[in-house]
């Protein structure tokens, strides 16, 4: 079901006023998550429709969680479900906790990886893969005829050194700067790719192509899934485009900027990411730590999911 679907059976609220931009039609939107994670999927949605952008696509979902389909909100929003079982989600399983170089964070790791099932025919030309935790604040439409001729298109991983050299934390300003020029494109992209945003497009969506990513990633240790990713893109060449952090921006970096500064960031920003252990749903009983987390909070309201 699309999100303008979601609106039609009053699931969602009709956004205020915004005509849906034209899409591909041969296009879906995929989510891969699991239980802990149904919250934020359906805030994800609500996003995507508050701002009118991506309501006519299909949604597909991969999990090795059948109750995902219990919750209403999930079933109504699902046009096609990929439970991840047997051999496979065993090989998953085993590159969580074997080929990364923290595997004490297998359970994180595991969660990670299973966005790989989307690695699969599915009928359509590609896919925009999108992570549970973050939230549209734009049009995305534009970014699904990027790189045309990459076989994926994605943003990159920002990097600590961003935000701190060996003399310390960099100062607000020069942050500032810094994120500006990742979010416009007017500065050097990073060479490594996060996940959380993946046009992929039909070469890749390829049983053959994921038996392949999966024996790579078998054969040597990463520190992530992503940073597997990276690494077998970087034997394909032409296979990965990445693009402006406009697309998959890193939330977390803006805690050490000053309001006005964050509001100038954030108004190139399409798609706002909360990678990492600080997300916006938890300790909703206190006030948000910042505008930028208050973001996720309002469209849960908009939306009367909190």
């Amino acid at each position: 079901m699309s999100i303008a679907t979601l609106v039609r059976d009053g699931l969602l609220p009709e956004p205020p006023g915004i005509e849906p931009a034209p899409t591909t039609p041969s296009t879906a939107l995929a989510f891969a998550f699991d239980a802990g994670y149904r919250l934020p999927f359906k805030v994800m949605l609500a996003s995507l429709a508050k701002a009118g952008t991506l309501t006519d696509l299909p949604i597909f979902v991969y999990s090795t969680d059948a109750t995902l389909l219990d919750d209403p909100f999930v079933r109504a929003a699902t046009d096609r479900f990929f439970l991840v079982t047997g051999g496979f989600a065993e090989e998953l399983e085993r590159l969580a906790a074997e080929r990364v170089r923290r595997p004490e964070r297998a359970d994180w790791n595991r969660g990670t990886f299973l966005k790989w099932a989307v690695f699969q025919p599915a009928g359509v030309d590609q896919m925009l893969f999108l992570d549970a935790d973050m939230i549209a604040l734009g049009p995305v439409e534009p970014l699904l005829i990027r790189a045309p001729d990459a076989h994926v298109v994605g943003g990159p991983q920002f990097s600590r050194s961003l935000a701190r050299e060996e003399a310390g934390p960099v100062p607000p300003a020069i942050l500032a700067e810094r994120l500006e020029g990742l979010v416009t494109g007017t500065a050097p992209l990073p060479s490594r790719l996060n996940s959380g945003v993946m046009l992929l497009r039909r070469p890749v969506l390829d049983d053959d192509f994921r038996r392949a990513l999966v024996d790579h990633a078998s054969r040597i240790v990463c520190v992530n899934e992503q940073s597997h990713l990276t690494a077998f893109f970087a034997r394909r060449p032409g296979t990965l485009a990445l693009i402006e952090a406009a697309w998959n921006f890193h939330e977390s970096y803006l805690k050490r900027l000053p309001q006005p500064a964050a509001d100038g960031i954030l108004a190139h920003v399409r798609i706002l990411h909360y990678p990492g252990a600080q997300k916006p749903w938890l300790d909703l009983d206190r006030p948000a730590r910042r505008g930028s987390m208050a973001l996720w909070r309002e469209a849960a309201a908009w939306a009367g999911l909190s």
